[in-house]
C-alpha cells in the first residue's frame, strides 16, 4: 500500500502543478499578441475614417497654370478618389514680337474629372478627362509708324500714314482631352485629419492649337513715305506674312501638351 500511496500523491501533485500554470501561461501568451508595437501597427495600417464610396466630401481651392479653380472630392475606397476641377483665368499681357506689339488676352474656361490613387501615404496618381468651352489667345496688332517689322528674315518699315495693323489668335479646335498628372496630398486625408494641402503636377494632352495672323496697312522699303504701298501690292510682303505665319504655327505646336502645376489647400467634411 505505502509503494501505491506515494506513486498516487506524486501523479496528484504534478497534475496540481500543471494546473496551477495554465493560468500563468493564458495571459503571458495574450500579452505577447496584444504588444504595444502590434497595436500601433495595427491602428496606423486601419483609416480612422470610412472609405465606402461617397461617404467624405472635401472641397478646395488651387490656383496653377490653369489659373485660379476650385475643387470637390469624395471617396470610392480605401485607396481611391473621384475628383472634380474647375478653373477660370483671364489674363492681359502687352508684348513685343518681331517689331509688332500685342495686346493679347488669354481666357481659359475649364473643367477635369480625375480618379485618384494612392499607392502610400499622401502620394498619388491621376488620369482623367478634361473639358474646356474657351482655352483661347486673341490679340490685336500694331507696328507704330516709322519703325520696322521683320516677317520671314525681311524687313519692312511702317507708313506713318497707314501703319501696320492686325490681329492674331491662338485657340484649340478641339474642347476636349486627357490628364495624366503625379502629386502629394490627399483632400480626404484617411488619418481623420479635416484640412489637407495637394500639390499636383503633369500635363493635358490635346489637339495642336491653330495660330492666325492676319495684318493690314502699308508697308515701306525705306523710312521714305515715297516707298509705301499698301500690303495687298507690295512685292513679297504676302509671301513674307504667310511664311512667318508657318513658322509660329510650328513653333506653338509643342503646346498640344499643356503643362499643369498646382498648389492649394482642402477641407473635408
Amino acid at each position: 500500500m505505502q509503494p501505491t500511496s506515494f506513486r498516487f500523491s506524486k501523479l496528484l501533485g504534478a497534475a496540481l502543478f500543471a494546473a496551477a500554470l495554465l493560468p500563468l501561461t493564458a495571459p503571458v501568451t495574450l500579452t505577447a499578441q496584444s504588444t504595444p508595437a502590434t497595436v500601433q501597427r495595427l491602428t496606423r495600417n486601419s483609416p480612422k475614417i470610412s472609405t465606402k464610396p461617397f461617404r467624405h466630401w472635401a472641397v478646395g481651392v488651387q490656383a496653377g497654370t490653369l489659373g485660379p479653380g476650385l475643387e470637390v472630392a469624395t471617396t470610392l475606397s480605401r485607396r481611391t478618389n473621384l475628383r472634380v476641377d474647375g478653373y477660370f483665368l483671364n489674363y492681359s499681357r502687352s508684348f513685343n514680337v518681331d517689331g509688332i506689339n500685342y495686346d493679347a488676352n488669354l481666357q481659359l474656361r475649364h473643367a477635369r474629372a480625375s480618379l485618384d490613387y494612392y499607392p502610400f501615404g499622401g502620394f498619388r496618381l491621376s488620369a482623367g478627362v478634361a473639358a474646356y468651352n474657351k482655352f483661347n489667345i486673341g490679340a490685336t496688332a500694331l507696328v507704330p509708324g516709322g519703325q520696322t517689322v521683320t516677317l520671314d528674315g525681311a524687313t519692312y518699315y511702317s507708313s506713318t500714314t497707314d501703319p501696320l495693323h492686325g490681329s492674331a489668335s491662338l485657340g484649340y479646335p478641339d474642347n476636349y482631352g486627357g490628364v495624366v498628372t503625379f502629386g502629394f496630398g490627399n483632400p480626404i486625408p484617411r488619418n481623420g485629419r479635416r484640412w489637407s494641402f495637394p500639390t499636383e503636377i503633369g500635363a493635358l494632352f490635346t489637339s495642336q492649337p491653330n495660330f492666325a495672323l492676319n495684318m493690314a496697312g502699308s508697308a515701306c522699303a525705306t523710312s521714305d513715305p515715297a516707298t509705301c504701298l499698301p500690303i495687298t501690292s507690295y512685292p513679297g510682303f504676302q509671301t513674307s506674312l504667310t511664311n512667318e505665319r508657318n513658322k509660329i504655327t510650328n513653333d506653338v505646336r509643342m503646346l498640344k501638351v499643356y503643362p499643369i502645376l498646382s498648389t492649394g489647400f482642402s477641407f473635408r467634411f
